[in-house]
């Protein structure tokens, strides 16, 4: 009875291997139990709790992958049901005491066993939070200002993944949320800093904002080893800050935390000053404090910037938001003209404003804006890694310096090495120069970092698209439109791949659900009419060249509309007016599958040598 039961429960497991939403709940299902009946039986059979016996299984299955199959540690994880590569890598580390990529090169010569004698030694969980506070306390030294994090020849510490969740906001009126996102952002940016330590990027962190989620199923989404989480409380010229750290594995643990209270008229100044205070307090334990002077800003300047700064983190990329977003920034620097992070918010909401409109002249001054504000920033703080990568940006997409692009891009993951941003624009370096499993490698290490942000997962779906892994890329877009039905980027995409399949249907079924979204009636309905594929895109064709409200007026996504209706030479006309106007989507479109047939073609190949790129070849990989 009790191997029987035992081998449907793994047989089930096997049948869902590659879901990862199979859980408890679904295998007791699946076995007629109720969950508590499954809980109880798992446990007196195999002494084992239930997810633990769902693990080892998808586990001991990783194995067999690793031995036999030429795949990446990420791409194994996902095959096995893990929903994070870093989770996947602590849990196998966990049981075999090496890494995937430790078992891969010694297990045919040692065995796992050989292997496992590397396990670390019990206590490992202290261990990583005395790290975390050893983080705290070099942070002393290098505050947001900026400066070197480690030492000449200092070892470096063993990598654990952090993830900072969204302070929670515990004012009487609520109306200080961005004094506590803040706070956030900047202790996000300090840890990205610290080599040894792999940072979730804000963009996935900031989704766990209010949310009721249980620490370890928020670590298993960000694959993060320990969680900081935190609240502001602030009252006139006072704040009261909680910071406290949690292990979530395998029991949630809370194994350090602290209360401050500041009392001061520059109440906002607290939100950069913050990290220096908790690890002076810490610092001072264990020897003499060092004195760090932290220049100052003014608050009211201070306050605008993080008014400023919360529209952009919030990533509600509208016109009329990032148009209030640069009035409170501008409003901040023309206050105190040396700070340095409001000039580099001002430039991503300049570049964000860039891509909201497609008026040459007002793009213009939108770019002009945007390289003006960087390169102040950049000239105030050069210890700044985000600004390095808002440059890379500029120079690359709009520029075509792809060289000085990359190394921009370098020299931001020197400054700070979870910097997701970074490696997305290594990425499209390595995709403009045809090296693809690069422009991959680099596009899964930040969705590593950002795991949940829906910007970089389209961003390694459209690599995948690019050198024909067309499945993948199905599967990565519909894992943004699971956790954001309504993300447009995604939904349009999806049909470019859906199409090249050899499945206009299903473009024209996806791109009827973007055209309900975009509220955009006439087209949806017209979509529904059965009409042929080629019909449709002639029908949208109409408003997007007469430049109608909620028809997209890019310049490459128009070369793309006389494509998919055979018409090279409309599709040659649009191409040149993008290059004309510097469309920064230009350079990537060039690679799509769709522009096959216009390889050989001598404007086609007087475009690609002009801006630099290096097309694929018909097996990219």
């Amino acid at each position: 009875m009790p191997d029987s039961f035992i081998n449907r429960a793994k047989q089930f497991v096997l049948d869902n291997l590659e879901n990862d939403n199979f859980g408890v709940s679904e295998l007791a299902s699946e076995m007629g139990l109720s969950r508590s009946q499954f809980l109880r039986k798992i446990k007196s059979v195999t002494g084992k709790p239930a997810n633990q016996f769902i693990r080892d299984i998808r586990l001991e299955e990783s194995i067999a992958l690793i031995e036999k199959d030429d795949h990446t540690a990420s791409e194994i994880a996902y095959k096995v049901g893990f929903s994070s590569p870093s989770y996947f890598n602590k849990c196998f580390h966990d049981k075999y005491g090496c890494t995937p990529g430790d078992y891969k090169k010694h297990a045919g010569e040692e065995g796992v066993l050989a292997v496992a004698t590397k396990a670390p030694a019990p206590g490992n969980r202290m261990k990583l939070a005395g790290m975390f506070l050893l983080f705290i306390i070099v942070t002393v030294a290098f505050g947001y200002w900026g400066a070197k994090l480690a030492k000449p020849g200092e070892a470096e510490p063993e990598e654990i993944a952090i993830a900072v969740l969204p302070f929670l906001d515990l004012s009487e009126m609520n109306n200080r949320s961005h004094l506590a996102l803040g706070l956030t952002d900047n202790l996000i940016t300090e840890l990205s800093k610290m080599k040894g330590f792999r940072v979730t990027s804000r963009g996935s962190a900031m989704i766990f904002r209010d949310s009721v989620r249980i620490y370890s199923e928020i670590a298993e989404y960000l694959g993060a080893d320990l969680l900081l989480e935190g609240s502001v409380l602030t009252e006139d010229d006072s704040m009261l800050v909680n910071v406290q750290l949690i292990n979530p594995f395998p029991q949630e643990e809370h194994i350090w935390a602290n209360q401050y209270y500041q009392q001061s008229t520059k109440i906002l100044q607290v939100v950069s000053d913050l990290s220096y205070n908790i690890a002076t307090e810490i610092l001072n334990a264990t020897q003499p404090a060092q004195s760090t002077e932290l220049p100052e800003v003014d608050e009211q300047a201070h306050e605008l910037y993080q008014k400023g700064r919360m529209l952009w983190l919030t990533q509600d990329i509208r016109k009329d938001k990032m148009k209030d977003a640069v009035e409170y920034l501008s409003s901040s620097v023309a206050i105190d003209p040396d700070f340095a992070p409001a000039y580099l918010t001002l430039a991503e909401c300049y570049m964000a404003l860039d891509r909201l409109v497609y008026d040459h002249a007002e793009e213009q001054v939108y770019r002009t804006n945007a390289r003006a504000a960087v390169d102040k920033a950049l000239k105030l703080d050069p210890s700044l890694a985000d600004a390095y990568t808002t440059k890379a940006n500029l120079v690359g997409k709009l520029d075509w310096d792809w060289e000085q692009m990359k190394q921009l891009a370098e020299k931001a993951l020197e400054l700070q090495p979870s910097n997701s941003d970074a490696h997305l624009v290594l990425s499209n370096y390595f995709t403009v120069k045809g090296e693809y499993k690069n422009a991959i490698s680099e596009a899964l290490t930040a969705r590593l970092l950002d795991p949940l942000n829906p910007r970089t997962l389209s961003f390694l779906a459209e690599r995948y698209y690019i050198v024909g892994e067309y499945e993948k890329a199905i599967t990565t877009y519909n894992e943004v439109l699971e956790l954001y039905p309504t993300f447009g980027f995604a939904m349009h995409s999806l049909g470019y791949v859906y199409l090249q399949q050899g499945f206009p249907e299903k473009s024209i079924e996806i791109w009827t659900e973007l055209q309900d979204l975009m509220r955009n009636k006439p087209v949806a309905e017209f979509y529904r009419t059965g009409a042929s594929f080629e019909d449709c895109v002639k029908f949208y064709m109409e408003g997007a060249l007469s430049g109608q409200d909620k028809y997209c007026c890019n310049q490459s996504v128009v070369s793309g509309l006389f494509m998919m209706v055979d018409d090279p030479q409309g599709t040659i006309d649009y191409l040149k007016v993008a290059y004309e106007v510097r469309n920064e989507d230009l350079p990537f479109v060039l690679s799509y599958p769709l522009y096959y047939p216009l390889h050989n073609h001598p404007e086609f190949q007087e475009l690609v040598n002009e801006i630099g790129v290096v097309l694929p070849k018909s097996n990219p990989l």
